[in-house]
């Protein structure tokens, strides 16, 4: 009984500590600097979708480091710990690319070629948006920070430091968490494209949703 009451307050204590360090989140432009950190915290946010290719996050994050683009990356930086990232991108340009190279080194050859086939779709195809709207890929919070509005603060307080007019974003019709977080912040679904390789892919579509400034 005294080992439960004891836990329950080491739990409590963690539990304070967390939300005193939520209060200190800043968002900022990531940083040539940030590099490392971004890419671990992509690979975890993100394992599920490259479990296919690493079970492993620091190889992943090793894999796709040297293709981010850093100028496109915002973070939530909470006492020099980076506690999520995003990216904005547009029709001029995205915020990673497939280097094969890399995949290969970390993946292995076949699964490196596989790689680059899969990434270079998702990381690479053109924005068909116009200028004025700003496209927002890579959402991801590191585990530890999850479940605190991280996400909600970082989305909203990195729009405000872009010129776009309006933002849009895709998430798949099983995630639900994130579909929340992004209807409480002001996005609004416009469109749904059914996913070609659902069942190997475990969802069944793509929710398609957009903010403009007021």
């Amino acid at each position: 009984m005294l080992s439960c009451i004891i836990e329950a307050e080491k739990q409590i204590e963690k539990l304070i500590f967390v939300q005193e360090d939520i209060k200190m989140v800043h968002i900022r432009k990531a940083k040539e600097t940030d590099r490392k950190n971004v890419a671990l915290c992509i690979a975890e946010g993100f394992e599920k979708d490259f479990s296919i290719l690493c079970k492993d996050n620091q190889k992943v994050a090793d894999a796709i480091t040297t293709g981010l683009n850093m100028e496109r990356f915002y973070v939530a930086d909470i006492k020099g710990d980076i506690a999520g990232v995003l990216a904005i991108s547009d029709c001029n340009g995205r915020a990673a690319r497939a280097e094969k190279a890399s995949l290969k080194k970390h993946f292995g050859f076949i699964k490196g070629i596989i790689g680059t086939f899969i990434l270079k779709e998702e990381f690479e195809k053109q924005l068909e948006y116009p200028i004025t709207t700003g496209y927002i890929e890579f959402v991801a919070v590191r585990k530890k920070y999850r479940k605190q509005g991280i996400a909600a603060t970082m989305l909203q307080e990195s729009m405000l430091l872009t010129n776009y007019q309006d933002f849009v974003l895709d998430v798949t019709d099983i995630n639900n968490n994130a579909i929340k977080c992004y209807t409480s912040i002001g996005f609004e679904e416009f469109k749904r494209i059914p996913e070609k390789h659902g069942k190997q892919k475990g969802f069944n579509e793509k929710i398609f949703m957009r903010y403009c400034h007021k």
